[in-house]
This record gives C-alpha cells, sequence and structure tokens, in this order.
C-alpha cells in the first residue's frame, strides 16, 4: 500500500470513542477492517498495519475503554491475579458493538465483510467477539495474540470455515508461541480455517508476517 493510503485518515469521535478512520474513495458499500490495539496501546499503535489493507477497506481503529492498570496508556478488560477479568472483557464486548453501530450510522458498510484485526490483548478482544459472535465475522486476525483462558474452558460455537490468520513470533517473551500453536489447534478442532505463520520475532509482526497479512486480506474482499 502507498504510503499516501496510509496517512490519510480522519482523527475523531465516534459515540463519544476516540479513533482513527480511512474511509474509500469510490462509492457503495465499504468492507469494514476494525483494528484493535494492544494492553498500554491507543488507537495510533495499530495504524502501521493499515498498510497491509487494500483501498477498498474502510478502516477503523478505535480507542479502548479503560485506563491500563498501569496508568500507561489504553486497555480493552483488567487482569486479576494475572487473569483477564470476565467482567471487564463483556462490557469491552458491548463497547465494541455500540462502535461498530455508530461507524454503520455514519458510513456505508458491507455488514457481510467485517474482519477483526488485533494485536496483542487486542487479538484476545477480537478471539472473544468471534466465539460470541461467529456469523458477524468475515475474518480474523490474531497479531501475537491469546485466546483469554476462561473462555477455551466454555461452550466454543462451531466456526465453519471462518478464515482465521494467527502470526506469531517464535521469541515472543509477552505471549509464549506455545500459547498460540494451543489456539491455533483449538480454532482449527471447532471447525475454523486457520492460517498459521510464525517469525523468528518477539512481540511484534516482521516483514514475513506483514506479507502474509497484506495477502490474507486481499482474499477476504
Amino acid at each position: 500500500m502507498t504510503e499516501e493510503l496510509h496517512m490519510t485518515a480522519e482523527r475523531l469521535e465516534l459515540d463519544g470513542v476516540p479513533c482513527r478512520v480511512r474511509v474509500p474513495q469510490r462509492a457503495g458499500a465499504h468492507p469494514l477492517l476494525l483494528m484493535l490495539h494492544g494492553y498500554e496501546g491507543d488507537e495510533d499503535v495499530t495504524w502501521i498495519f493499515s498498510r497491509a489493507a487494500g483501498a477498498e477497506w474502510l478502516i477503523a481503529s478505535p480507542r479502548a475503554p479503560l485506563k491500563a492498570q498501569t496508568q500507561q496508556g489504553y486497555s480493552w478488560f483488567n487482569f486479576e491475579g494475572g487473569k483477564t477479568d470476565p467482567t471487564t472483557l463483556q462490557a469491552a464486548l458491548g463497547y465494541l458493538d455500540q462502535f461498530i453501530a455508530a461507524l454503520k450510522a455514519r458510513y456505508s458498510v458491507d455488514d457481510t465483510r467485517l474482519v477483526m484485526l488485533g494485536f496483542s490483548q487486542g487479538a484476545s478482544m477480537a478471539y472473544a467477539y468471534m466465539l460470541a459472535e461467529p456469523a458477524r465475522l468475515r475474518g480474523l486476525v490474531s497479531l501475537g495474540g491469546f485466546i483469554p483462558g476462561y473462555l477455551t474452558k466454555q461452550i466454543i460455537p462451531p466456526l465453519n470455515g471462518l478464515p482465521v490468520l494467527i502470526l506469531h513470533g517464535t521469541e515472543d517473551e509477552v505471549i509464549a508461541v506455545a500459547i498460540a500453536r494451543k489456539n491455533r489447534d483449538l480454532l482449527m478442532a471447532h471447525g475454523a480455517q486457520v492460517t498459521y505463520f510464525e517469525e523468528a520475532v518477539g512481540h511484534r509482526v516482521g516483514a514475513g508476517g506483514m506479507r502474509l497479512l497484506t495477502q490474507w486480506l486481499a482474499e477476504r474482499l
């Protein structure tokens, strides 16, 4: 994608949510790429991944609802004893639904082509959304992410070939690659169409992962 496309984005508030949005120039209903940042991040830190999305995508990157418990940046949910707090995660799912509704009220969005992309904790949110409402998604991207542990112990719905892309660093010092492998196997066992890619990087996405992300997103159009 060109640097111009990557940089051209509105900064605004939708229904009280600070966000960045890139709107396609063509008319008609647009596929939606919703990008969710990680712990201590904000709507700007995930914008680097917009480089991978073609001009057809309406891209939105919202700020998470909570201040991180470290008081640096923002968080989708809290951690209690090192584990995901289900109450704040559930509230964040409602927050995402309201944000998506606000996007649809302002822009022309194709309901059948919603892809969620999350980095780290943002991937956890995308996974939680998928497991709650798999039929609403055209695909999911996990970048250095994990499925919250308590969700893996609940009944997982049939995923019916839902495309999932998992990119994870073998040297990830925050979320061990073994977790990504377990998530891959779990999702495949429940019918997801998983594309899995490891790269010798830490808690980030390398060049090979970015190339695969670009290709995978193009295939969702």
